[in-house]
């Protein structure tokens, strides 16, 4: 009996060193790509060495290279989870808004909030293909990859616009129109460090669905 609850006490204590170890490296990680996701939007990633986001987010630099190798490694984890969380987000938004119509003119509405609360310094993904013109293969991929699935969600929404749907290559033709419209009307705004692009545009996509709704 005195064997038998050493063993349980032992594997009791092998359990809970563990939990700690896999929530102290999580609390690492996580803390490392909040601190990139701030210092490389802030002030740019050029600007960025590894040591400031080591001091910053308050850990050893052995624990940052625990997780990452390098600073390009941590570059990539940074845009592949803030792709994650933005569309995670533009669902969210748009979640209780209609199919179509309200969906599209949702997503402009979430652009433009995201654009406000970052003071018009721009999309993050934009800004990084801007600062890296050599950036490594896998961070244009998923910076690609971001773009795309905005595109695949203006698609889907112009399919639900009307009855019968659009054909193909007029469907294809609008959601790179409505696309290019969004992703230049930020560039407007950040420019002008003003909304008032936006809001501009903003009008021109509700006559633009309204046509193509009829």
């Amino acid at each position: 009996m005195v064997e038998n609850k050493h063993s349980i006490q032992t594997c009791l204590c092998l359990v809970k060193n563990m939990y700690l170890y896999i929530m102290r490296t999580a609390g690492v990680k996580e803390r490392v790509l909040e601190t990139a996701a701030r210092l490389f939007y802030e002030q740019g990633y050029q600007a960025t060495g590894i040591n400031q986001i080591i001091e910053e987010a308050a850990i050893a630099k052995a624990s940052l290279y625990q997780h990452f190798a390098s600073k390009e490694l941590v570059l990539n984890a940074y845009l592949q989870s803030h792709k994650i969380n933005w569309y995670n987000n533009l669902l969210a938004y748009t979640e209780k808004m209609e199919e179509g119509r309200e969906k599209l003119i949702g997503l402009f509405d979430y652009r433009k909030q995201t654009l406000e609360n970052r003071h018009y310094k721009g999309c993050a993904f934009s800004r990084m293909a801007y600062e890296l013109p050599d950036i490594n293969e896998e961070a244009l991929a998923i910076i690609q990859g971001h773009k795309l699935a905005i595109k695949g969600f203006i698609k889907q929404q112009l399919y639900m616009l009307k009855s019968p749907p659009f054909p193909k290559q007029e469907l294809h033709e609008l959601t790179e129109m409505i696309f290019n419209l969004i992703e230049g009307t930020i560039l407007q705004s950040t420019i002008l460090r003003s909304s008032r692009p936006m809001e501009d545009t903003r009008k021109m996509l509700v006559r633009i669905l309204d046509s193509n709704a009829q």
